[in-house]
């Protein structure tokens, strides 16, 4: 339930209330979740500036997220009311950045984070640097983040089949390809459920290359006990050299 937007030319801040729907069994709020709110409020964002995602589709442009990192707190829970904020932050090369801060409200930060994001022309999906993109938000922010997102290094030889995925028609966005939130579901369901019972402090995601319905995935995973974290890797046929869909970095307690 949305209760207030608050927001200015490169931030946007909404108030929420965690709702049961959104929860795990846990009952705190689901990764797929925070992914989601990353996304939705980038589009409010550029509507709050007059740019919906219908109209930048309608001029030739689509965002698209390329890589996030994500610190976890503290996860909130069901009925709890918290705060959302995200930022247009200074681009990086041929990427967009934006930065991530749930709060609760007591102001002490849940959830804080980082994701680079390309702008795609629909079609062809050719990349388009923000400094040709006339609708670009402009920010020098740069706020400080011990874990900014980046590429995700492994060797495949150590990559363990965890399972396969089919894309469905429910798990596509309005892009027409596999939703950027629901990568995270992926490299959680198909984890030995003695991980999936882990604490995760941190993830990364890595979005390496669209997949539409119809399309099968190839789970992967290397787990490593000693520094507590998790490689999961989702490949587009059933050998760890063939490429990948995405990848996520997961650490844990």
């Amino acid at each position: 339930m949305n209760e207030n937007i608050k927001s200015d030319k490169n931030e946007i801040t909404k108030e929420v209330k965690i709702m049961f729907g959104q929860c795990g069994y846990d009952g705190k709020l689901h990764l797929e979740q925070v992914m989601q709110y990353c996304a939705d409020l980038v589009t409010d964002l550029y509507t709050q500036n007059g740019q919906s995602r219908a109209f930048l589709n309608s001029h030739g442009y689509i965002q698209m997220v390329s890589r996030s990192s994500l610190h976890i707190n503290r996860l909130p829970c069901e009925n709890e009311k918290i705060f959302i904020t995200v930022r247009e932050e200074k681009p990086e090369g041929f990427q967009m950045m934006r930065y991530y801060k749930f709060s609760n409200e007591n102001n002490e930060i849940l959830i804080e984070g980082k994701s680079l994001w390309v702008i795609v022309e629909p079609s062809s999906r050719e990349v388009i640097s923000p400094d040709k993109f006339e609708f670009c938000i402009k920010s020098d922010a740069q706020t400080p983040f011990e874990r900014k997102p980046g590429k995700i290094r492994y060797s495949s030889e150590n990559l363990q089949y965890l399972g396969e995925q089919t894309v469905l028609l429910s798990h596509l966005d309005p892009n027409g390809h596999l939703t950027n939130s629901r990568y995270i579901n992926f490299a959680l369901d198909y984890l030995p459920e003695i991980y999936q019972k882990k604490t995760i402090t941190d993830f990364r995601l890595n979005f390496c290359k669209e997949i539409k319905k119809g399309e099968k995935m190839y789970i992967f995973g290397i787990f490593d006990d000693q520094i507590q974290k998790i490689i999961v890797a989702g490949k587009y046929r059933n050998d760890v050299k063939s490429e990948s869909s995405f990848e996520c970095e997961l650490i844990y307690k």
